[in-house]
């Protein structure tokens, strides 16, 4: 019988917040700090229309039930069917406003028998009727070209004004050598270079942690029609101190034109 823990009134499966990452212990502490980084950075209004790329089980759309009013609207998508069709019938069925869809995107950590490639995806979300893009741990397990087509869809479907919240790994000079003092199993250290301006955790799994320098970056943000809305703001997951964040938080704004990145 699959094991459950109770949060907000729903029932959580314990394998599909493990894979949706952390489990019951950090769940709550994960969530809350997720709200705290929007409000910081990329604040979503009780009016926005939000689109959430690796919503996993809810651990976000939770926390947007009672921040949305009827007037904003979320989406969550995810590659993990299991948390798709538990969130449809958990949260869609409290908050009409509030929907879920599943795309079956290949993935060697989450879904390696899936018949779509990233740069299949259209997106099942109108054109410019998104206030706001969050993605939580959705770019650190990508490559390059999967990132620029996704940058594309997002041009796509932003509203003006709109703004696009991801965390990344940041390989500038101190991250990586912060990083490479790591030690311990699981430790993120990204030792291996996998592409240009790309470094990746473990060979074996390639995809399990992917981090960038800063031009592999700037390139793909500029590629994507993008620009930076502000600075990177740092992550503690390199043995930091004196942040509040673990992931590096990068958000980002379309460019009225494919400039160059800085331009205004």
């Amino acid at each position: 019988m699959p094991e459950y823990f109770e949060y907000h009134g729903y029932k959580i499966p314990v394998d599909l917040a493990t894979m949706t990452g952390g489990g019951p212990e950090t769940w709550d502490a994960i969530s809350r700090g997720h709200m705290e980084e929007y409000a910081r950075y990329c604040p979503i209004l009780p009016h926005h229309a939000v689109l959430e790329i690796g919503c996993g089980v809810g651990r976000d759309a939770i926390q947007l039930t009672d921040h949305l009013r009827e007037s904003g609207s979320y989406i969550g998508i995810d590659i993990i069917r299991p948390s798709i069709e538990w969130c449809t019938s958990n949260i869609s069925t409290r908050h009409p406003n509030f929907r879920f869809e599943y795309l079956d995107v290949d993935s060697q950590i989450h879904n390696p028998t899936g018949s779509l490639k990233v740069t299949d995806v259209s997106l099942p979300v109108g054109n410019r009727t998104i206030d706001r893009i969050i993605l939580q741990s959705v770019f650190t397990h990508m490559f390059e070209g999967d990132i620029v087509h996704y940058l594309h869809e997002f041009r796509r479907v932003l509203r003006r004004g709109g703004r696009v919240f991801a965390s990344v790994f940041l390989l500038d000079d101190e991250s990586r050598a912060m990083a490479l003092s790591n030690a311990g199993e699981g430790a993120l250290r990204f030792e291996h270079p996998y592409g240009d301006d790309c470094f990746i955790n473990d060979p074996r799994y390639p995809e399990g942690a992917v981090g960038f320098t800063p031009d592999g970056l700037k390139r793909m943000v500029t590629a994507g029609g993008f620009e930076l809305d502000q600075p990177i703001h740092p992550g503690f997951w390199c043995g930091r101190s004196g942040v509040q964040d673990g992931q590096d938080i990068a958000v980002l704004r379309p460019t009225g034109r494919y400039r160059l990145w800085g331009q205004r």
